[in-house]
C-alpha cells in the first residue's frame, strides 16, 4: 500500500510540474559498481524541447568529495554551440551555451556532456538548478528540470532526487547587479549568456497555504519512503525563485552537511518585488533570517523559504546580453539594448560606450525613455583578422539628473571554425586521410582535442603535422564509432586560415558520410580555451 501511495504521489508531482512547460532538462541516474580511482566518467545532460532554442544555462551541484569536475563538452546535436563553464565554486559548476548562428534546436537528445574524475567511492546527488532556455529573440522558454545522482562503488545511497523540479520554469526574474543603480553585493549575478525573462508568478505549486508556515509539520508532510535507515529526507518549499536544493524532496545520508540557498530578491513586475526574509526550518534545518543556511542533517527535515512583497523604488535597469558572438568571418554585429523603468521612474537615460582599441562601437540612439526604450549597439572589428578569443566592452547608462548610474560589461567572443576537407583514399592500403582546416586567427596554440563519429569498421591510425617544424604529441581512445584524439604542440604555434593536420583512419568499406567531426577544441599556452565552431562539409 505504501509503495502504491508513493507512486501516485510521485506521478502527481511529475504531471503537476510538467504542466505548462514546453521543455525539460534531465540528469541521469548512474551506477558504477567497480570503479577505479582517477577514472574519468561522462554525465550526459539531456533535453527535450517543443520550441527552438538558441541559448541555455544551468547550474549542476555535485559531491566534491567523490567527484572532481574536469570539463564540459558539446554533443553532436549542439556542435554549433559555443559552450562555457564556471567551476570556481567548489561542488558547483555553472554551464552556458549559445548558438552564434541563431539557428534553433528542438526535439530531444544530449545537450552537453560533463566529465568528472572519480576521487573515491561514494554517492553524489547531481542537482540541477537555475535552468533556462532562450529563443532567438532572447525570450525565456518555460523549462522543467529533473536532477539525477551517481553511485560510485558498493556504497549506500547518500541521496536521490525523488521528484522532478521546475527550476527553469518558475518564470520569475532575479534582480541582478545591473538592474539596480545602487550597489547591493548580496544580489545574485545571472549565469551567461544574459537572457531576458518575461516575469510572471510561479505555477510550480506549493502544497502549503500562507499562514501555516509557522506550524511544525507532522511526519505525514514528508512522504515515508522504503529506504535504508540511515537515509533522511529534506523537503524544500518556496513560492518564488530557484532554491538549492530545488523545491521538492531530496534524500541525504544522516550526518551529511547540507547547504541551502535561494535568490535574495525576485522582480515580480515593474512596480513590485519580493524579498527573501529567511526561512522556517524543521527537523535538523534551522530557521534563519538570511537567504542561505548550512546545517548537518540527522532526521527528516523541512525548509520553507519566506518572502515579503514590497514596492520598488524609482529606478531603471538595462536588459542586454552579457555575451556577443562573432564568427571569425563576421565584421560586425548589432546588439539590442532595452531600458526598463521601475517604480514609476520616468527620467530619460543616456548611454555611453567606452572607447575600445579593437572595435568601432556605435549606438542607434543614445537617449532612452519610457516611450522609446530600445536601441542597438553596433560592434565592428577594426581589424578583420582580429585573433580568436574574448574581448570586453563597457557600456554606461546614466539618468538625466545623474542620480542613477549603471555599468555593464559585455564579453565579445570571436570564434574560429574547424572543417574537415575532402578525403584522400588509398584503396590498396585501406587508408583514408582527412585534412583538418582551421579558420580564424588562433595564437599560441599548445594543445587540442577532437571527437569523431566513424563507421563501424574504421580505426584511427595516426595524425600528420602540417609542418615538419611542428612537434605534435598525441594520443587517442576509441569506443566503437566514437573516437577521441588529443595532444600537445611544441613549441606553441599560430594558426590562421590554414590546414592544421591530416587525420588518418583505416577502413574496410568506405562511406564518406560515416566520418563526422563532432567537436574540436584548442587551448593556448596559458591553458585558456580558444572558442571554435565545427562546420560541416
Amino acid at each position: 500500500m505504501k509503495k502504491t501511495i508513493i507512486a501516485v504521489i510521485l506521478g502527481f508531482i511529475l504531471v503537476f510540474v510538467s504542466n505548462g512547460f514546453s521543455a525539460n532538462i534531465e540528469v541521469p541516474v548512474i551506477n558504477i559498481p567497480d570503479p577505479s580511482v582517477q577514472q574519468i566518467i561522462e554525465v550526459n545532460i539531456s533535453f527535450s524541447s517543443e520550441k527552438d532554442f538558441v541559448g541555455y544555462q544551468f547550474t549542476l551541484q555535485y559531491n566534491q568529495q567523490v567527484l572532481r569536475f574536469l570539463e564540459v563538452v558539446k554533443s553532436p546535436l549542439t556542435s554549433t554551440f559555443t559552450i562555457m563553464a564556471n567551476a570556481n565554486t567548489p561542488g558547483f559548476v555553472k554551464i552556458a551555451g549559445f548558438n552564434a548562428n541563431l539557428s534553433g534546436l528542438s526535439g530531444s537528445g544530449i545537450l552537453a556532456i560533463c566529465r568528472f574524475q572519480i576521487l573515491q567511492a561514494g554517492f553524489s546527488n547531481l542537482i540541477l538548478s537555475s535552468v533556462k532556455l532562450s529563443d532567438s529573440n532572447g525570450q525565456a522558454i518555460p523549462c522543467a528540470s529533473l536532477s539525477g545522482r551517481i553511485r560510485v562503488g558498493q556504497v549506500e545511497e547518500k541521496g536521490k532526487q525523488s521528484s522532478p523540479t521546475a527550476s527553469g520554469g518558475t518564470r520569475q526574474i532575479p534582480i541582478d547587479g545591473s538592474s539596480v543603480s545602487s550597489p547591493e553585493p548580496a544580489i545574485p549575478q545571472p549565469a551567461q549568456p544574459g537572457i531576458y525573462e518575461k516575469p510572471f508568478i510561479s505555477d510550480a505549486g506549493m502544497p502549503e497555504q500562507k499562514g501555516s508556515q509557522t506550524q511544525e509539520p507532522k511526519t505525514k508532510d514528508i512522504p515515508s519512503y522504503v529506504q535504508p535507515s540511515n537515509n533522511v529526507t529534506l523537503l524544500v518549499l518556496s513560492e518564488y525563485g530557484n532554491p538549492i536544493p530545488p523545491a521538492g524532496i531530496t534524500t541525504f545520508e544522516k550526518g551529511d552537511r547540507v547547504s541551502c540557498s535561494v535568490e535574495k530578491e525576485i522582480l515580480i513586475d515593474d512596480m513590485e518585488k519580493t524579498v527573501c526574509i529567511g526561512c522556517d526550518g524543521f527537523g535538523s534545518a534551522p530557521s534563519s533570517k538570511n537567504n542561505s543556511i548550512n546545517f548537518v542533517i540527522n532526521k527528516d527535515s523541512k525548509i520553507i523559504w519566506k518572502w515579503k512583497k514590497t514596492t520598488i523604488d524609482p529606478d531603471f535597469l538595462m536588459n542586454i546580453s552579457s555575451t556577443v558572438f562573432f564568427d571569425s568571418s563576421d565584421d560586425e554585429v548589432a546588439l539590442p539594448v532595452r531600458a526598463r523603468f521601475l517604480g514609476g521612474f520616468n527620467k530619460p537615460v543616456f548611454l555611453y560606450i567606452n572607447k575600445n582599441p579593437d572595435f568601432d562601437v556605435s549606438l542607434t540612439d543614445t537617449c532612452l525613455d519610457v516611450k522609446k526604450n530600445q536601441t542597438f549597439i553596433g560592434v565592428k572589428k577594426k581589424d578583420k583578422n582580429l585573433p580568436v578569443g574574448q574581448y570586453n566592452l563597457l557600456i554606461t547608462a546614466e539618468s538625466e539628473d545623474k542620480s542613477k548610474k549603471l555599468d555593464k560589461e559585455i564579453g565579445i567572443i570571436i570564434s574560429g571554425s574547424a572543417l574537415l576537407g575532402e578525403a584522400v583514399i588509398d584503396e590498396t592500403a585501406k587508408l583514408i586521410t582527412f585534412p583538418l582546416f582551421v579558420y580564424g586567427r588562433l595564437k599560441n596554440i599548445s594543445s587540442f582535442e577532437m571527437r569523431f563519429s566513424v563507421s563501424d569498421d574504421a580505426r584511427f591510425v595516426k595524425i600528420n603535422a602540417g609542418s615538419n617544424e611542428t612537434k605534435i604529441f598525441s594520443g587517442f581512445s576509441q569506443k566503437g564509432k566514437n573516437v577521441k584524439i588529443s595532444g600537445g604542440i611544441f613549441p606553441s604555434i599560430d594558426l590562421s586560415n590554414t590546414k592544421f593536420i591530416d587525420i588518418v583512419f583505416s577502413f574496410e568499406k568506405y562511406s564518406p558520410e560515416l566520418f563526422t567531426l563532432n567537436e574540436c577544441s584548442f587551448w593556448d599556452e596559458n591553458g585558456k580555451i580558444i572558442p571554435i565552431i565545427v562546420k560541416k562539409r
